[in-house]
């Protein structure tokens, strides 16, 4: 094997492992569902909806819910983004955290060395999508 190819082989193990450790970090998965009987309204800029920590007091009609399902630990923007955009599809001004709540789960395996122990992390973040009246 010439240093050249040695070479290419380096850098494209480099490569696929810097892929792995920065897509493999985290993942969200979205569930959006519109309220029956609510009107349809045409989709909002997802830059001009608010996102607010619990519910406010103004007059609203709300709009449907959103459920975001997270794997990791990716930064908060991301998941403000992602309320965002799922509430500018269904004509938003406006999204309140319902819910945020994180689940663990204990996994035990066996391995060569015996029982294994540790935990599963999983967020389920519940949002309620309103229009200001």
């Amino acid at each position: 094997m010439s240093i050249g190819s040695a070479r290419k082989i380096a850098i494209g193990a480099l490569i696929m492992a810097a892929a792995l450790i920065l897509c493999g970090c985290a993942s969200i998965t979205e569930n959006t569902h519109a309220y029956l009987g609510v009107p349809h309204l045409a989709p909002t800029n997802p830059n001009s909806v608010q996102v607010f920590a619990s519910e406010p007091k103004q007059p609203k009609l709300r709009l449907g819910e959103i459920i975001l399902s997270v794997e990791g630990n990716p930064p908060r923007q991301k998941l403000e983004d992602r309320l965002k955009a799922a509430a500018a599809q269904l004509g938003a001004d406006g999204v309140f955290i319902a819910g945020d709540r994180t689940h663990i789960y204990p996994l035990v395996y066996w391995d060569w060395w015996g029982p294994q122990t540790s935990e599963d992390w999983h967020r389920i973040i519940v949002a309620v999508a309103f229009k200001s009246q």
